[in-house]
């Protein structure tokens, strides 16, 4: 690698490079590994495709976990689901069984053609008897000629690879099918061999497990970013769910959050606990109960500094500004002295006053000389904290930081990313997802459908999500820098059900990773609400504290609403409501603080 940080699409490393590069979370997320259907949700850049690649046998053995691949407890396939390949406009056009029957043989045909393929992969790894292939290839062509597929005589069927030609010429045969309808309005009767999960799918898989090197548990089949998929295919993968097949096959369902539908293709509801288990890869990591984010990024930071042998612990490579820590240092003294003083603000012990306001007091006093931008969020802990648990927020800016400086320090060795550099990379990164990433946004091919009234209610949702989050920041800016009780805010909670229409607007901040949602349990005891949280890579652009987890701020579906269609309005509103109730607790002596 000419780059330590660099990110690349997991689906073009090899096994070595996964082996290399991933650190083992499977401690954070165990049910992803046991024999279940599993659905895991998590914006892009949360490490869900390198997560799912790791588990393929291939990369088990380069990561030397066994040295042989029926020592696994299970076989995984890697499936990414690219739109391309599936959203076939002749295919939507269809309706009722000859929809679900060829949409489903489009599925079963990909499936079982990265299953071969896998399977080709693991005997050129491993020695394996020409013989026990051969009676291989034997069973599954006779599993497909008892489908009706176009084969030749049995002797010419000896590799994997011609058992690939036979599933691959199926599913071309159904693509120049569709493409026929393109040029007719009348249903062209459909006459090749059609795949399904249960006389297939299942039956093809036994036979892979039964092979000697294979592992003798069920086959994961990992369908990353299942979302892509059109909805009513969704619906035929949660009738797959719905089957009780964990012993044979275990889906391994990835998805950005986007996914549409829990009911199959009869219209029936799969459930939670029932059907699948779930996790959201995001409120894991973003928890404050949570302390292995940090540990896992440092794991990974750590093992790529050491195979681009670089000495360097990651807290040495990306060091603090030390003035500011001598700065906040002297804040955080002050406030001891204060209290030793007897001046307590509402904390009840001295320990939570240090914590809560030190960083408010330093960017008020950077406030009052107007040099708030000068705030440094250098540091390993604090890029930890901006990455919002998202993998890939550390790396991006991270592989900028390496360039700027490989290009300006060509023969120097590299030891550290000077504070100013880390600075400036920051707060431009932080800058562009306020920024461009909400016009890609807007203009993304994927998002924004070629229906005008789609297209333009998208349109107003991407720019409702951006006042919102507008809002927010300057709203969350402002109490940090003010002598409120509870300052570092990064969370919101509403009170009650909000419109479809601003619902619609916090979805798509979820899906696009400005905002994470968890739920958290009523102060009356009984039931849970939604809680929602900036994601912290905005940080440098609104001047918060992304190490903020200490309080979060009720805000009403109404001045929700109002937040997306006029944020500086919002602003002011929320600003407002606090001056009026400061004045009226200010009238009670036995009152000393506010509820937000």
């Amino acid at each position: 690698m000419s780059n330590p940080f660099s990110v690349k699409t997991p689906e073009t490393l090899s096994p070595k490079d996964i082996a290399d590069l991933f650190i083992d979370v499977f401690s954070d997320f165990p049910r992803i590994q046991a024999s279940e259907h599993t659905f895991i949700h998590g914006p892009r850049g949360t490490g869900k495709s390198m997560m799912l690649r790791y588990l393929e046998p291939q990369v088990q053995l380069a990561a030397h976990k066994v040295e042989r691949a029926n020592e696994l407890s299970h076989y995984a396939i890697h499936m990414p689901v690219k739109s391309s390949y599936y959203n076939l406009s002749e295919l939507e056009r269809l309706q009722g069984a000859p929809y679900w029957l060829l949409a489903e043989h489009f599925l079963i045909s990909n499936a079982i053609l990265h299953i071969l393929k896998s399977l080709e992969k693991l005997i050129g790894l491993q020695n394996v008897e020409s013989e026990c292939v051969k009676e291989f290839t034997k069973r599954v062509y006779t599993l497909a000629d008892n489908t009706g597929c176009s084969l030749n005589n049995l002797e010419e069927y000896t590799s994997i690879t011609d058992l690939c030609n036979i599933f691959d010429t199926e599913r071309r045969a159904a693509k120049n099918y569709l493409s026929k309808l393109a040029f007719t309005q009348e249903l062209i009767p459909y006459s090749d061999a059609l795949f399904s999960y249960e006389d297939v799918f299942i039956p093809l898989v036994k036979l892979v497990k039964g092979l000697e090197i294979t592992p003798s548990g069920p086959l994961f089949l990992m369908l990353d970013d299942a979302d892509n998929l059109p909805v009513r295919m969704q619906k035929i993968i949660n009738g797959w769910v719905s089957y009780r097949s964990t012993n044979t096959v275990c889906l391994k369902i990835s998805t950005q959050q986007r996914y549409k539908t829990w009911r199959t293709t009869q219209d029936i509801l799969i459930e939670s606990s029932h059907d699948f288990s779930e996790v959201d890869i995001s409120s894991v990591y973003t928890s404050k109960n949570t302390s292995h984010y940090y540990d896992r990024v440092e794991q990974v930071v750590k093992r790529r500094l050491e195979i681009y042998n670089i000495k360097s612990s990651p807290s040495d490579f990306f060091p603090v500004s030390q003035d500011q820590e001598l700065a906040i240092e002297a804040v955080k003294h002050k406030i001891k002295s204060d209290w030793d003083e007897g001046i307590k603000r509402v904390s009840s012990r001295k320990s939570d006053d240090i914590t809560r306001y030190a960083v408010s007091e330093y960017m008020k006093s950077l406030g009052s000389t107007k040099k708030t931008n000068r705030y440094s969020y250098s540091g390993f802990k604090s890029m930890v904290n901006i990455s919002s648990g998202m993998i890939r927020f550390f790396l991006e800016p991270a592989a900028r930081m390496f360039s700027e400086m490989s290009a300006t320090n060509l023969s120097e060795e590299l030891t550290h990313i000077p504070f100013e550099v880390q600075d400036d990379v920051l707060y431009k990164w932080s800058e562009e997802f306020v920024l461009e990433e909400f016009e890609r946004l807007k203009n993304d091919e994927a998002t924004i459908k070629k229906d005008t009234n789609q297209a333009i209610n998208i349109n107003n949702k991407v720019q409702g999500l951006k006042s919102l989050i507008n809002g927010l920041g300057e709203l969350f800016q402002a109490k940090l820098v003010s002598d409120d009780s509870e300052r570092r805010l990064i969370s919101f909670m509403i009170t009650n059900s909000p419109s479809e229409s601003v619902q619609e607007v916090l979805d798509l901040g979820v899906e696009w990773g400005y905002l994470h949602r968890k739920t958290i349990a009523r102060k009356e005891g009984l039931g849970r609400n939604t809680l929602y949280s900036l994601n912290r890579r905005l940080a440098p652009f609104f001047k918060l504290d992304p190490s903020g987890y200490a309080a979060h701020i009720s805000i009403t579906p109404e001045d929700l609403e109002l937040a997306i269609y006029d944020h500086r309005a919002f602003v002011r509103n929320r600003l407002t409501k606090v001056v009026t109730r400061k004045k009226t607790n200010s009238s009670n002596t036995k009152q000393t603080s506010f509820d937000l």
